[in-house]
């Protein structure tokens, strides 16, 4: 028997929901930061939950639920300073939100490629003055110091070397993001908000299974 579809497009529907979606997104962003840092990777992994979430929801929704998430990690590392980093989740949901709204989310080439290039650069353009106003150019991510010292090895200043090495680290990060979501989106049903770009049916059951696995 075929699933009744779920109009998400419904107020008391659409707000259960994004409660649903958005603990979920802060969880995905938590557990992949903390793999990524225990096992010392040159990746973020902070925008896995934030792509997924602008993908399926809206790019505003998955923009405000990454910036959410800059304020509850920085409310619990006690560095309020840190929740500035949610201008880099801003772009990362803007970005995806409005690439798949519009049918730009489909295809690994160009699709994925491009919205993982304008992904990363809008990270480092952005993320490389916030990590010098909050941690001197640094930050918590052993490979981008690694390359930062590097660059500053070979002559740069530290701000130029902030910014080129989150280059490399952003396009491999971002592009692990995209992927991992174009995979979800494909596990959606037909009739979901964003594989069939502007209608707005999505069978609720599929998501939570899938985030269950």
């Amino acid at each position: 028997m075929a699933m009744k579809s779920i109009d998400t497009s419904k107020g008391r529907l659409r707000s259960t929901y994004i409660a649903i979606m958005i603990p979920l997104e802060l969880l995905s962003i938590t557990l992949a930061g903390r793999l990524a840092t225990s096992l010392g990777l040159p990746i973020y992994m902070d925008s896995i939950g934030t792509a997924i979430v602008a993908a399926i929801m809206g790019p505003w929704i998955g923009a405000a639920s990454g910036v959410l998430f800059n304020i509850v990690s920085s409310l619990i590392s006690g560095n309020i300073m840190a929740s500035l980093f949610g201008i880099c989740n801003i772009g990362t949901g803007l970005i995806v939100g409005y690439m798949a709204r519009y049918g730009r989310f489909k295809k690994i080439i160009p699709d994925i490629a491009i919205a993982t290039v304008l992904v990363a650069i809008w990270n480092a353009a952005t993320g490389a003055p916030i990590a010098m106003a909050v941690y001197g150019g640094i930050d918590g991510n052993a490979g981008t110091n690694v390359m930062i010292a590097a660059f500053q090895n070979m002559g740069r200043d530290l701000f130029s070397s902030a910014f080129i090495a989150r280059i490399p680290t952003n396009l491999l990060d971002k592009g692990i993001a995209c992927l991992r979501d174009k995979a979800i989106l494909m596990k959606l049903p037909e009739k979901s908000p964003e594989t069939q770009w502007n209608k707005r049916q999505i069978k609720f059951w599929y998501i939570i299974m899938f985030w269950k696995r």
